[in-house]
């Protein structure tokens, strides 16, 4: 019997709640609302792709779940022609499978995500047969790209293979409360060292020890923008200035990161080996 149960959200989209864990892949208030805006859109990928900041797209896809962040970062980039090139991770596939299928029925295919979780959905199909392997992502008329899915631990999966650096990272595992693994010092380290240094990194986490995780890996942290019924989640990145924390909580998080010991396998100085 399956873990996952799926349930209707706000906006008409619908998620999958995993039983046992006790939480659901997207909020309530809006399944693809929260893609489109905490995601691609704190990301700032459309204007940037507008700008030619990239040729291509590079992101790293934390949780791929459902397949709606993917799909909203393929909304965003269709207007400008810039294609993605997205690494996805996730541990568990049937998450994914049951996604496609969800996503397959009738009404959900005249839902306004439709035209971007299409191509998504038949990627991930061929994905999940060659996982660790790119395949095309056929987005007709639009620019498309390309998508490899690694399935299994991302704290392991994210360091096999070799990589450019990634010009957003969409944070969507389970909550630090259920998945606690995801939100270590040392896998936002990892994930950390592989970003450029203009890209964002977006998360609805607002937990302090997730921010200060963040700032210890050497990005600047500050607030992501309200969606839905959920507060302000979190934006990082090495060069860019995201929105300001209040001036308590901006100085506690200076002293814990300039302070505290940190839990770091490497030296902040060395986090752009591969790149610089």
């Amino acid at each position: 019997m399956s873990n996952w149960r799926e349930l209707e959200t706000a906006d008409g989209s619908w998620t999958l709640f995993h039983s046992v864990v006790g939480e659901g892949c997207h909020s309530l208030s809006g399944a693809w609302q929260q893609a489109v805006q905490r995601y691609a859109g704190a990301c700032q990928l459309a204007p940037r792709a507008q700008a030619r900041e990239f040729d291509v797209c590079r992101l790293l896809d934390i949780g791929t779940g459902l397949g709606l962040n993917l799909a909203a970062a393929l909304a965003a980039l269709e207007p400008s022609g810039v294609p993605l090139a997205a690494l996805t991770l996730e541990i568990d596939p049937e998450v994914v499978e049951r996604g496609i299928t969800l996503y397959e029925r009738a009404e959900l295919a005249r839902g306004p995500w439709e035209r971007w979780h299409a191509p998504v959905r038949r990627a991930l199909r061929a994905a999940l047969l060659n996982p660790g392997r790119g395949v095309v992502l056929d987005a007709e008329p639009g620019p498309g790209g390309v998508l490899e899915l690694r399935l299994g631990d991302a704290r392991t999966t994210l360091l096999s293979g070799a990589q450019d650096p990634f010009d957003a990272v969409f944070l969507d595992p389970f909550s630090p409360a259920r998945a606690g693994e995801l939100w270590e010092e040392g896998f936002l380290c990892a994930v950390a060292r592989r970003m450029a240094r203009a890209a964002w990194l977006s998360t609805y986490s607002a937990s302090f020890r997730v921010r200060l995780g963040l700032a210890r890996a050497g990005l600047r942290v500050g607030r992501g923008p309200r969606v839905g019924a959920k507060g302000e989640g979190t934006l990082a990145s090495a060069e860019r200035v995201p929105p300001e924390l209040s001036p308590r909580l901006a100085r506690r998080l200076a002293r814990r990161t300039e302070s505290g010991p940190s839990l770091l396998p490497i030296r902040l100085q060395d986090r752009w080996p591969a790149f610089d």
